[in-house]
């Protein structure tokens, strides 16, 4: 239930994973620029500015410009976000963009990185990350729903698809519903008559559940509490 933490999402970038799919699957927003949420309760599509900046973020982090670094302050860890200086005028541009849309002081060598919804000032970087809860609601919004169920009140309907200048975005998962078993399923679960299944020529849903599962070990919060004693009262 507690949200990831900045430096987690940040270490997930740091390790190479994408920066753009990090950010969909994570965070709710960055600097105020809201994520897409699939949730019954605030469904609502992403701003307009969200697809663009993580588009441009995604080409900074392939260049190699962005770096991170921790720094520990009064016993406490943060994590500072930097761009590099020189780069090829292109990524220069995409880092210019970054900024602007974010609100970032176009001078400032190092941005720190918070928890929050709104950054207390130019050099600051604030991400309202989700919970494991909150990700496994929003994936749940890109399954194919059967109208059967819809129609019965069972469920909501399947969000419909966002476009960015008229082009659609890739959702991050899809899963697919039938009647049928699916007969080249990556996995499938069987639930009131339908199976719901994940294709196994669709890698970048593969991927997505891949990374779900590794994101529930990283979040894994069980200790290491001792058996239960089972007594038997003598007499």
């Amino acid at each position: 239930m507690k949200p990831i933490p900045p430096p987690a999402i940040l270490s997930l970038i740091q390790a190479g994973y994408p920066i753009d799919l990090v950010f969909r699957v994570c965070v709710h927003t960055v600097n105020g620029i809201r994520n897409r949420f699939g949730g019954t309760a605030r469904a609502r599509p992403a701003d307009p500015e969200f697809y663009p900046l993580l588009e441009r973020l995604r080409r900074i982090q392939d260049s190699g410009a962005i770096g991170l670094r921790v720094q520990k302050t009064n016993e406490m860890e943060g994590m500072l976000m930097s761009f590099r200086g020189k780069v090829d005028p292109s990524v220069e541009e995409d880092v210019l963009f970054v900024r602007k849309t974010l609100g970032l002081d176009p001078s400032a060598s190092e941005i720190r990185v918070v928890y929050g919804s709104v950054a207390k000032d130019d050099k600051e970087l604030a991400l309202l990350t989700r919970s494991m809860f909150e990700i496994i609601i929003d994936l749940a919004s890109y399954i194919d729903v059967p109208s059967v169920h819809v129609e019965e009140k069972r469920v909501n309907p399947t969000m419909p698809e966002e476009t960015v200048q008229g082009v659609p975005v890739p959702p991050l998962i899809r899963i697919n519903s039938s009647s049928e078993k699916p007969g080249d399923a990556f996995i499938a679960v069987p639930y009131r008559d339908y199976w719901f299944w994940i294709d196994d020529r669709n890698l970048r849903s593969k991927v997505l559940f891949t990374f779900l599962m590794f994101m529930f070990s990283l979040t894994e919060t069980g200790g290491k509490e001792g058996a239960p004693i089972i007594t038997v009262p003598a007499g």
